[in-house]
């Protein structure tokens, strides 16, 4: 009979154990899912924003730059696909700021925004493909997700 009463005691351990193995696996994941990322990236509102496919950035600042030619110019903005990635430039001319939503493939999302001269950075972008003129002071950016 304390045979028979420790036998049961290993069974019950060894089925707790192999339980508790089993849940803390299923828990683990495989890696990477198709899910939407917890930020999604879109522009706020009161932008007047022109959707396009694949550009390259040269090409998107001279889209942009065009953009600004026509009256009303208040805020306007551009949507291409870059680099794997999606991107959100967007022109404030009341504010003067110019401002970079970016996600990239891995799903990461970043804010860049450029204060002052946006004409003058958008004449800069169109030759560089970036907003970052010299002589002009540099973006903050920032990691949306923190």
């Amino acid at each position: 009979m304390k045979t028979l009463k420790v036998l049961l005691y290993v069974l019950v351990i060894a089925g707790a154990v192999a339980g508790f193995g089993w849940f803390f696996v299923s828990q683990l994941g495989t890696g990477r899912t198709d899910r939407l990322a917890g930020v999604l990236l879109s522009p706020p509102p009161g932008y007047e924003i022109a959707e396009h496919g694949e550009l390259a950035p040269t090409i998107a600042a001279a889209e942009m730059a065009d953009q600004l030619q026509r009256p009303p110019v208040g805020k306007v903005g551009i949507r291409f696909q870059h680099a794997g990635g999606t991107v959100y430039w967007l022109a404030d001319v009341p504010g003067d700021f110019l401002e970079e939503l970016a996600s990239g493939p891995n799903g990461t999302r970043l804010q860049t925004v450029w204060r002052g001269r946006i004409r003058e950075r958008l004449s800069w972008a169109r030759e560089h493909g970036d907003f970052a003129a010299p002589g002009l002071p540099a973006g903050e950016r920032k990691n949306l997700y923190h």
